[in-house]
């Protein structure tokens, strides 16, 4: 969805992405109709996040609050980097299709519980987090196995969440 908000002119009446890397290329590519496109940035790297962030947001295609993944997660709050999470840090998860889509539910569930969203969007990359080191995966774990321990999982790390909404 984030790439017909990106082309429909729209993208930065969002409240929230959750991209990774290569997707905020996309993004910062004004003229790439779809990732497949996208000029010279495909093989973006951590390093360049501070680029490719400011020529999205020049041409007006990412919301001023993103969740960007990668080996460390970036949370960029009124366009600005608010925090980085980067431990734990388990490399398995990076090539585990779905591992995004567990940030993007956490931290849907978790503005809807009334978090603010920076609170939300740090707190939903730190359990993601703490789920992979509590599931130990490697590249060959199935994405419903890290799901599933979600109820492990969250009722340990409540505590800490509280104190994000505090801090």
């Amino acid at each position: 969805f984030m790439y017909v908000a990106k082309m429909s002119g729209y993208a930065d009446a969002y409240e929230l992405f959750t991209p990774d890397v290569g997707e905020l290329a996309f993004l910062a590519d004004e003229k790439a109709p779809h990732p497949f496109y996208t000029r010279g940035f495909l093989l973006a790297e951590e390093q360049n996040i501070p680029v490719l962030l400011a020529r999205a947001q020049e041409h007006g295609n990412c919301p001023a609050n993103l969740i960007i993944k990668g080996k460390a997660d970036h949370i960029i709050h009124e366009g600005r980097l608010h925090a980085v999470v980067d431990s734990p840090s388990v490399p398995a998860m990076e090539c585990i299709g779905g591992t995004g889509d567990i940030v993007t539910g956490l931290v849907t569930g978790l503005l809807c519980a009334g978090l603010p969203t920076a609170t939300a969007a740090l707190a939903a990359a730190r359990l993601a987090r703490l789920l992979a080191a509590h599931c130990r995966p490697d590249p060959s774990t199935p994405v419903s196995r890290l799901i599933a321990a979600l109820p492990e999982v969250l009722p340990r790390s409540r505590d800490e969440i509280l104190a994000l909404g505090r801090a």
